[in-house]
């Protein structure tokens, strides 16, 4: 998955667990500056599929995320 392409984005993602997160992906984190060294994306304040807004930017790893996709 190249999480890079979806940075600076509005994006529709879905972690392994089903739920779904839609927000702007606001940076994207290099496998080599995370641990542990996997890459991964931030989304700011997003909004989960049951309407929760987060307080905070929510950064997912590459192995947390079942599929990303760009919204309108």
């Amino acid at each position: 998955m190249e999480l890079r392409e979806y940075e600076h984005e509005q994006v529709r993602l879905t972690d392994t667990d089903g739920r779904v997160y839609e927000g702007y992906a606001s940076d994207y984190i290099f496998a080599d500056d995370n641990e542990p060294e996997v890459e991964g994306i931030v989304l700011n304040y997003p909004i989960r599929d049951d309407g929760y807004k987060y307080k905070n930017p929510v950064e997912f790893d590459a192995p947390e995320i079942r599929s990303i996709e760009i919204i309108e």
